[in-house]
């Protein structure tokens, strides 16, 4: 039995490493100068830190932190992907898009979930299965529809363009419905003899014994958000709306030899999301065991 332990212990040692490796090699990658890099590429530790060094400029262009006697080399990439690729706007435009469609789906989702968990009305289930049905549709088929829905409502190029197709998702529904149903209904009459309604239900009591579910599902969609790519592709031209994804696609094209800088931008654009998973980690196991397939 120890052996079997042991044996576990280490298969899942050496996944964590494997998985880990790539942000490792990212975060010492990004700290490293062109040269530096070009002359050692598997390194994950830069060799240079201290304060001094002229490092070579980017296409002929002085640096952010060319100031008198001091060359910050450890943060020179970070300042440089800020000052020549935008990527402070396109961070601020990933943020924006991923706020507002976590919290305008959550809000949705949760109505959506409750009416099909609680609620009892004619073709219910026909509904709810029809639309799990649309989650075996590939999110590419729903680009050119989705793309002409915007056109009509002249919101191609724009904020709102990017956000509204992210207004509710079929798995969402499906996954709060499951924890709603493992609320115990004897709570609900309780709560109904004591005056309350539907909306008085569910606030008071269907979303706090929800939270982990909740939160799980508000974690898997702002990291959707972070991290969509086609759809802002195709709605899009101005750069100015351009969110990360799309935005560090492009500097990696103009950039393609200062790879330390891209490698820079990289771990700006990972690194909201791995801390937003140290926050929320706890909330997960909760949130997928209470959204069991219960019916």
């Amino acid at each position: 039995m120890k052996g079997s332990r042991r044996i576990a212990l280490v298969a899942m040692t050496l996944g964590a490493l494997v998985m880990v490796y790539p942000y490792a090699y990212m975060v010492g990658s990004s700290m490293k100068t062109r040269k530096e890099f070009a002359e050692d590429r598997r390194s994950l530790i830069p060799s240079r830190y201290q304060i001094g060094e002229q490092l070579a400029h980017f296409q002929g262009e002085p640096s952010a932190l060319d100031w008198p006697g001091a060359d910050w080399s450890m943060w020179r990439n970070y300042v440089d992907a800020i000052r020549y690729g935008g990527i402070d706007r396109y961070l601020g435009n990933s943020f924006i898009y991923a706020v507002v469609i976590t919290s305008i789906q959550l809000f949705f989702n949760i109505l959506a979930a409750y009416a099909f968990a609680r609620m009892r009305f004619f073709g219910r289930d026909l509904l709810f299965g029809m639309l799990l049905a649309t989650m075996m549709v590939p999110p590419a088929v729903l680009l050119i529809p989705n793309f002409l829905v915007i056109r009509e409502l002249g919101l191609v190029d724009t904020l709102w363009g990017v956000i509204i197709p992210g207004f509710a998702g079929a798995f969402g529904i499906f996954l709060l419905r499951q924890a709603f149903l493992n609320i115990p209904a004897e709570l609900e009459h309780a709560a109904r003899i004591d005056g309350c309604g539907s909306w008085g239900i569910l606030t008071n009591v269907v979303l706090p014994l929800s939270k982990p579910a909740i939160i799980t599902l508000g974690l898997f969609t702002f990291m959707g958000a972070w991290n969509m790519f086609e759809w802002p592709l195709v709605v899009l031209s101005n750069q100015d709306y351009y969110p990360l994804t799309v935005g560090l696609s492009l500097f990696r094209s103009e950039t393609t030899a200062d790879w330390p800088r891209v490698f820079a931008a990289s771990v700006m654009g990972a690194a909201p999301l791995i801390v937003l998973f140290l926050v929320a980690q706890r909330y997960l196991v909760g949130g997928i065991s209470l959204s069991g397939m219960k019916t």
